[in-house]
């Protein structure tokens, strides 16, 4: 879906010398620049409002704030959906976000479903408590609610995974990538992190940790010793701008080998970027 006649919100952005969208002139353009992103996708399609998935996190907060700015508080429908009793904190934060912004939103508890579900599957060849299968079919679930009451209320969803995730495949593959827009998915967590501070979301609303505290996925950023936001720097640099890894190296402050493995990384988890391969172009 393209959005007829409006230039990317991210054009032409003002960036720090570390090549972050984070400068006072940048956070202006993107406050002012994805309301009107949204908003525009709603009126293409013909929507009556968006559907937003709420974790506790940053991107979902200023997805929920963007939003309201976009269409109004009551055309947005928040859903909060735990699945175990560790999500009770950050669900309690998404609801503190939903109850700030004036918008309607629900609680799915989605245990009994996952219980469900995996009660089906346990016939199948594989085990029915497979970890990585089971957060996986987790986010697939949360995207099925979404499109639910979207399709109900004929509403858009909107994803609010970031750059960071998007690059590194900490997303399930058509869980939170599942969306009619993804806003977020050209800014990286430390520029979100700094529009959120811009934007005026509360810190004790959201929860700061990398990704989404409702879907965590791996990825290399967690085995290395390198702090967020020079992760964001080095991916910026190698693969949005096609920087050579040991200059990239030099610039970030780390080794050579650092900046390879997120480089080898993002290509290894290119298939979750990609659309299912058709016979007529073989991409």
């Amino acid at each position: 879906m393209t959005v007829s006649g409006f230039e990317s919100p991210i054009a032409d952005l003002p960036r720090g010398s570390d090549g972050l969208a984070t400068t006072d002139d940048a956070l202006s353009r993107l406050r002012e620049r994805l309301p009107t992103f949204l908003e525009r996708m709603v009126a293409d399609a013909g929507a009556e409002g968006v559907v937003v998935p709420l974790d506790g996190g940053v991107e979902t907060a200023l997805a929920a704030t963007f939003a309201v700015d976009a269409v109004g508080q009551d055309r947005v429908t928040g859903l909060v959906m735990p699945a175990f009793l560790s999500h009770e904190a950050v669900s309690r934060n998404a609801e503190a976000v939903a109850t700030s912004l004036g918008i309607d939103h629900s609680r799915l508890q989605l245990q009994p479903v996952l219980a469900a579900f995996q009660e089906t599957i346990g016939g199948s060849s594989g085990p029915a408590d497979d970890l990585v299968a089971t957060t996986n079919a987790l986010s697939r679930l949360r995207m099925t609610c979404a499109y639910y009451v979207a399709n109900a209320t004929d509403a858009l969803v909107v994803g609010p995974i970031n750059r960071t995730q998007y690059l590194l495949g900490s997303v399930a593959k058509h869980g939170e990538t599942g969306a009619d827009c993804l806003p977020f998915a050209d800014l990286y967590r430390a520029e979100l992190e700094a529009l959120a501070r811009a934007v005026g979301i509360p810190e004790d609303l959201t929860v700061e940790a990398a990704g989404s505290p409702l879907h965590p996925g791996g990825s290399p950023a967690t085995g290395l010793d390198t702090d967020p936001e020079t992760v964001d720097r080095i991916l910026r640099r190698r693969i949005d701008e096609g920087v050579d890894a040991g200059t990239v190296a030099d610039r970030t402050g780390v080794e050579t080998e650092t900046v390879e493995r997120l480089a080898a990384w993002v290509e290894r988890t290119r298939h979750k970027r990609r659309r299912p391969v058709r016979p007529s172009t073989g991409v």
